[in-house]
């Protein structure tokens, strides 16, 4: 179900980058909550057209789903996250679980499910900045507000 937007709604408080919780969820339950400085995550659907004799395509195909998701961590985050995947960490799948909540709205959870860390980019300058990394999240697919984009999911095919 989405907010009821009452308008104007002023004097109160939106969604911010404070509202978000980061949690990842690794093998055996195991649930790991830090701060970030950035998530970001999203879904391509590449389609293909049907074309005929005239200038106008006649339909669309389904097309094929590409997500990505990356999360940048100031280093003690990124060492306790390691440590808790531990050796083979890249080899690791694991899900990231990004949380919205703010008073007067529900509270929403998108689902990042399949993730590996395929490259993690380490951002080393002078100067007064915490040093960074900054990972990529190769997901295998995105539930946002928990919502398949797909009108049939995939499924296990039945014997």
């Amino acid at each position: 179900m989405a907010d009821q937007l009452i308008y104007p709604l002023i004097r109160g408080f939106r969604h911010g980058f404070a509202s978000i919780t980061l949690k990842f969820q690794l093998d055996g339950g195991k649930t790991v909550q830090m701060f970030c400085k950035s998530i970001n995550y999203g879904r391509t659907r590449s389609r293909g057209l049907v074309r005929g004799n005239h200038p106008d395509p006649i339909a669309k195909t389904r097309g094929e789903n590409e997500y990505k998701a990356s999360v940048e961590m100031a280093l003690a985050e990124y060492r306790l996250l390691i440590a808790e995947i531990g050796a083979g960490y890249g080899d690791k799948v694991f899900d990231t679980i990004v949380t919205y909540g703010e008073t007067g709205f529900e509270t929403v959870t998108d689902v990042i499910q399949g993730c590996t860390i395929d490259d993690d980019d380490a951002s080393n300058s002078q100067g007064p900045d915490p040093l960074m990394r900054k990972l990529d999240l190769a997901p295998l697919k995105i539930l946002m507000a928990g919502v398949d984009d797909l009108e049939f999911p995939l499924t296990a095919p039945v014997p």
